[in-house]
């Protein structure tokens, strides 16, 4: 459960992929899989082209499907929910429905049917399908997160809540140290089997759907979803306490007691740090106590936070913000059909306008 291992792999090539998975499942310890039947569970957090590093690739969907046909896995199921999709979407743009069809896995989309997962924040609905599967395997890709600072194995299993019920959770926990612990607390109710993150091309800068791609060059894989997040971290040149998620999952010891138990195989992680790549600035201990003091100060608020702005020039209407967006702050624009308009006042700041919008119209400033 402590061992991450760590490759290097420059192309989206499903003969290069394959044989590197066989070496990350076996030094990782997997599970055996014959005779089982598998959840595959990719990031589509919008159904995006490839090339914009938004999903996990789907050259890396199929090599793991076949990974998984070739340990004799019984039946392979592959899913998500994108955040407002109709419940007959199916992942065409990306390439992963594609990959489906080709492979003979079974695409199942979370919101056609769910169950009630009891967490300590309440009872939370679930894709259904996790009830009916032996093993669940998480495919996340690796991007920054304006909100959470970085994306990877411990929040993509935020899409097992299907459709908008995810925007719900954002309404519930407001801000990334409160989304951390639900985070933390769905993963310890259905922690995955396995994870093989997609890292050879990951995200930077505006994540997790406006930012640029980084060939980083990398695919990593566990059964331990916070000791591969931490490694990931790393990596890209976070501070791993920095990020809320581990800093929660270290303090609860179920995962792990302390960093240093993680055992890395496959490349030296001290060798594969970045300095060039760009990461959400994480406001430091003394400039975040001082940011709360001064937010009391109505005037001040709005010129402290960081928040939405919106683009009119380049905003379409398309109304995906609207749809998103938890607690009713975004509006059709009076004066212009066209365009939308933010409330401040009801704004919290979880930045799911940003993560949908396909136009690039929201900055997070």
């Amino acid at each position: 459960m402590k061992q991450v291992s760590c490759h290097s792999c420059s192309e989206y090539v499903v003969d290069k992929i394959l044989p590197l998975l066989e070496v990350i499942y076996s030094e990782a310890q997997g599970p055996a899989l014959a005779g089982k039947t598998v959840l595959v569970k990719p990031n589509i957090l919008l159904d995006e082209h490839p090339n914009k590093a938004v999903t996990t690739h789907p050259v890396f969907v199929e090599a793991v499907i076949r990974f998984l046909q070739g340990r004799d896995a019984k039946k392979i199921y592959v899913g998500d929910s994108p955040g407002f999709h109709a419940l007959s979407f199916k992942p065409r743009k990306s390439g992963i429905y594609e990959v489906c069809e080709k492979t003979g896995a079974e695409w199942v989309y979370f919101g056609k049917g769910t169950t009630s997962l009891s967490l300590p924040s309440g009872k939370t609905p679930v894709t259904a399908i996790i009830k009916e599967v032996d093993y669940f395997f998480s495919l996340p890709k690796l991007k920054t997160h304006e909100l959470m600072g970085y994306t990877g194995a411990i929040k993509n299993s935020f899409g097992l809540i299907p459709h908008l019920h995810k925007a719900k959770q954002h309404a519930f926990h407001r801000n990334s140290r409160s989304m951390a612990t639900f985070l933390v607390d769905l993963n310890e109710s259905i922690t995955p089997d396995f994870i093989f993150m997609d890292a050879i091309w990951a995200m930077e800068g505006a994540g997790p759907g406006n930012g640029d791609v980084f060939p980083l060059h990398l695919v990593l894989g566990s059964s331990n979803p916070l000791a591969i997040d931490v490694v990931a971290t790393k990596i890209i040149g976070y501070n791993p306490l920095d990020i809320e998620t581990n800093k929660e999952g270290l303090k609860r010891k179920k995962w792990l007691a302390s960093i240093d138990e993680i055992v890395v195989s496959g490349s030296d992680v001290e060798q594969l740090v970045r300095n060039d790549y760009k990461i959400i600035k994480r406001a430091s201990p003394w400039k975040m106590s001082l940011s709360i003091v001064l937010k009391r100060i109505p005037f001040l608020r709005d010129k402290l936070e960081r928040k939405p702005v919106f683009s009119q020039k380049r905003c379409t209407g398309c109304k995906a913000c609207i749809n998103i967006c938890p607690v009713q702050a975004i509006h059709i624009y009076p004066k212009n059909p066209q365009k939308v308009i933010l409330t401040r006042k009801k704004c919290i700041n979880c930045f799911c306008c940003h993560e949908v919008c396909q136009h690039n119209a929201i900055e997070i400033r």
